[in-house]
């Protein structure tokens, strides 16, 4: 399930939306929580409500500082005897420190553990991984999917009906379904709203957690200043970075991009002002015109 292994880029794409690719998430590592207390204590320190996970199940979540901007996003895997959170791996040992301050009399204790991490994603990925061992259910690409551990001079699963993909069709898919990405599209300088990802990855209704406060003020004040949008552009594919215009002024910036497969419209996500995305005026990046994406 190597990247050298990928079949042509077409393919790849077709296989993450149609079957199931697999690509090791080399740039994630593992926070492995035990204790009796891990389920309730870490609840309290991420955005997303983790008590309904079931055993092989996980959720995505965020996690914040005190004053709301995040510290990472994460994937939170239930075992029967530990929970494994799945993060950006610069950001685990600022993560492991953050969460030190946080246990106070809890029975909790975190480990930084040499997992590997395997995605199997595509609407085909739960049914063709059934019996792997260190499966848990993770959709990131939209299409369904799973996250397999892969224990330190253990060999991962293999499957002929899975198809090894490349970072970049990864990637580019992420774009195609409007999944931003941690260090790319938003990052430490940025609130939960910001990086459009509060459906997936906030609960409103669980109660106290850490940051909020902040979170939730932003929720009801209705909007920040910024966020993430997905765009189309026909014709052309701009680089990231590019500026977005509306009425001859700059109102933003594309973050990533993406051609998809030959014929598609270049698929964009760019960071706007929220009044643009109120009012939805036409686009232009590149001195071409740029749309909505439905």
């Amino acid at each position: 399930m190597e990247p050298s292994a990928a079949p042509p880029f077409a393919d790849q794409l077709r296989a993450l939306r149609e079957g199931a690719g697999a690509l090791w998430l080399d740039d994630r590592a593992v926070i492995t929580v035990r204790g009796d207390d891990r389920l309730t204590w870490l609840n309290g320190v991420v955005t997303a409500d983790l008590r309904p996970i079931a055993l092989g199940h996980g959720a995505y979540t965020a996690i914040v500082a005190v004053k709301g901007k995040m510290l990472a996003d994460a994937f939170v895997h239930r075992t029967d005897d530990a929970l494994l959170v799945v993060v950006p791996a610069e950001q685990r040992d600022a993560l492991l420190a953050h969460f030190e301050r946080f246990i106070v009399m809890e029975d909790v204790l975190l480990d930084a553990t040499p997992e590997r991490v395997l995605t199997v994603q595509g609407p085909k990925a739960v049914e063709l991984t059934e019996g792997w061992p260190g499966r848990s259910i993770a959709d990131r690409l939209g299409y369904g999917g799973v996250d397999v551990m892969v224990g330190e001079g253990h060999e991962a699963p293999r499957s002929d009906a899975v198809t090894p993909v490349s970072r970049e069709a990864f990637d580019a898919e992420s774009v195609t379904q409007a999944r931003p990405r941690w260090g790319v599209d938003f990052g430490v300088d940025n609130y939960v709203q910001e990086a459009a990802i509060t459906p997936r990855a906030v609960s409103f209704q669980k109660g106290c957690y850490l940051g909020q406060e902040v979170v939730c003020r932003l929720q009801m004040r209705g909007h920040v200043q910024k966020q993430l949008v997905a765009l189309t552009q026909s014709g052309k594919t701009p680089a990231a970075g590019a500026e977005v215009f509306a009425e001859g002024k700059v109102v933003g910036k594309v973050t990533s991009v993406t051609s998809g497969i030959e014929g598609e419209p270049a698929k964009l996500l760019a960071m706007v002002k929220y009044s643009t995305l109120e009012k939805r005026p036409a686009l232009e990046i590149d001195g071409a015109p740029a749309d909505w994406a439905q």
